[in-house]
C-alpha cells in the first residue's frame, strides 16, 4: 500500500510541473536563406543574403554581400579577403561549372554545375561529389525570374539532420531599379 501511495504522489507531482516546463521550438533552429536588406559597399548598392540559423540579433547571423549584374548575366559574391566580387552564378553561359569552391554563410562549400538554363546542381568539391554525413549543404539553385531589374532564385538546401528546406533570394540590379518589373 505504501508503494502505491508513493507512485500516486510522484504522478501528481509530475502533472503539477508539466505546465512549467518549457520546450524548444525547433523552427527557430532551422537554417534560413533569405535576402535581408540592401546596403552600400564600395559606393555601390548591393543586397545582403542571410545564410544562418535565426537569431534575435540579426547582426550575429552569417550573411553575404551579393550583387546581381543583369548586363553580364552574373550573380556575384563579395570576397572579403580579396576585397573584390567573385562570380558564383553565370546566367548566360550554357554548361556553366564553377571553377572554385563557393562558400555561403554557415553552409559547406560546393561547386555548381548547370543542369539547364534555369537550374544548377550543387555538389561537394571533394572529388567524388559526396559530402560526409551531418553537414549543412546547398543541394541546388533554380532561377524563378530573371529581368534587367531583378533576379529571383530558389536555393534548395538541407540541414545536418538531412531535413530539406528552400529559401528565396530576391536580388536587384540597382542600376535599373527605376525600370518597371516586366522590362
Amino acid at each position: 500500500m505504501e508503494k502505491i501511495k508513493k507512485g500516486i504522489l510522484i504522478h501528481i507531482l509530475i502533472l503539477c510541473f508539466v505546465g512549467t516546463i518549457k520546450g524548444q521550438i525547433l523552427e527557430v533552429y532551422r537554417p534560413i536563406i533569405v535576402t535581408y536588406k540592401s546596403e552600400i559597399l564600395n559606393n555601390k548598392k548591393i543586397d545582403i543574403g542571410i545564410f544562418d540559423y535565426f537569431k534575435q540579433d540579426t547582426s550575429k547571423m552569417k550573411y553575404e554581400y551579393l550583387k546581381y549584374d543583369s548586363d553580364k548575366g552574373v550573380l556575384l559574391k563579395y570576397d572579403k579577403s580579396n576585397k573584390d566580387f567573385k562570380t558564383i552564378l553565370c546566367l548566360n553561359t550554357q554548361n556553366f561549372k564553377s571553377k572554385q569552391e563557393i562558400k555561403l554563410g554557415m553552409f559547406d562549400g560546393f561547386v555548381l554545375t548547370q543542369e539547364n538554363s534555369g537550374s544548377y546542381k550543387a555538389a561537394s568539391p571533394y572529388g567524388d561529389g559526396r559530402y560526409p554525413s551531418h553537414h549543412k549543404i546547398i543541394k541546388s539553385i533554380e532561377i524563378l525570374q530573371k529581368t534587367k531589374k531583378r533576379l529571383i532564385i530558389r536555393v534548395n538546401y538541407q540541414d545536418e539532420f538531412e531535413w530539406k528546406y528552400f529559401g528565396i533570394l530576391v536580388l536587384n540590379d540597382y542600376r535599373y531599379e527605376n525600370l518597371e518589373d516586366d522590362e
